[in-house]
């Protein structure tokens, strides 16, 4: 459902991109410093907890960071028609919201836990 807020559409719709940004950089900087932890502890992948967080982030996360970054940066800008291009990408953001929480705090879990 939508909800008019009273703002004008593409000034909103440009805060997002920069803060989508701003959190599409986060992730690669968490994903940068994940791989150098790997590197750190040589590349072992006897720990039963990493072999569970790895297929998820790059096999769940670092795909939807990859479509979330080609909406916001390459689809959307050069749209012609910018609303149909900002309904398709919130129907994105709708589908992948309940599997990319439940991933990411399964994640979270196991970097804490290390069951």
């Amino acid at each position: 459902m939508h909800r008019e807020t009273g703002c004008n559409q593409h000034i909103l719709r440009n805060f997002y991109r920069w803060m989508t940004n701003l959190e599409i950089f986060g992730f690669f900087l968490a994903l940068t410093m994940g791989l150098y932890m790997l590197h750190l502890i040589g590349y072992s992948f006897d720990i039963r907890w990493l072999n569970y967080k790895i297929p998820l982030v790059l096999g769940v996360l670092l795909p939807l960071e990859v479509l979330n970054f080609w909406f916001v940066n390459i689809y959307i800008p050069k749209a012609e028609d910018k609303i149909k291009a900002y309904k398709k990408y919130d129907l994105f953001n709708y589908i992948v919201a309940i599997p990319l929480i439940i991933v990411s705090l399964f994640v979270i879990y196991l970097a804490v836990v290390k069951p």
